[in-house]
């Protein structure tokens, strides 16, 4: 009867791994440290979950998407996608932050103004003054400049 091997054998190659990835890993301590964090994140809100399953599974998620959406329209939306990425890639990060942070004050703002009454032509030249609503309408006039002008598309 064959008896047990008790030892193991050394792999290939000087010295064990361990050590030699010790450097490293002494280099890269706060990556990895930020790396942990981001891994602990991401599977407290079910992203590292949904993202593995998806993965191990993306074969049936293909054909589930592709027997539900017809061809034209899946080259549509990818297209689309494209150039949704490609706006935000040249949109600078701070004016976007900034765009994203004044929404939710802008919308109440709007059901706020549904309330009131209809404004005649006096009162929109008042309200022009309020220096808040003029950089708006400055900034919106400039916005529908940018999208009418020749060759900026």
């Amino acid at each position: 009867m064959a008896r047990p091997i008790r030892t193991r054998p050394e792999p290939d190659g000087a010295g064990s791994w361990p050590e030699e990835l010790a450097p490293d890993l002494a280099a890269s301590a706060a990556s990895l440290r930020e790396l942990l964090e981001l891994l602990r994140l991401l599977d407290e809100r079910g992203v590292l979950r949904f993202a593995s399953d998806l993965l191990r599974e993306e074969d049936r998620v293909l054909d589930v998407v592709t027997e539900r959406v017809p061809p034209d329209d899946f080259r549509r939306a990818v297209r689309n996608l494209e150039v949704v990425v490609r706006t935000f890639r040249d949109l600078d990060p701070a004016t976007l932050s900034a765009l994203a942070g004044s929404v939710p004050g802008a919308v109440r703002e709007a059901r706020r103004a549904e309330a009131d009454s209809a404004m005649g032509v006096l009162a929109i030249v008042r309200t022009l003054r309020d220096p808040d609503v003029n950089r708006g309408v400055r900034m919106l006039l400039g916005f529908l400049r940018g999208i009418g002008r020749p060759g900026s598309a």
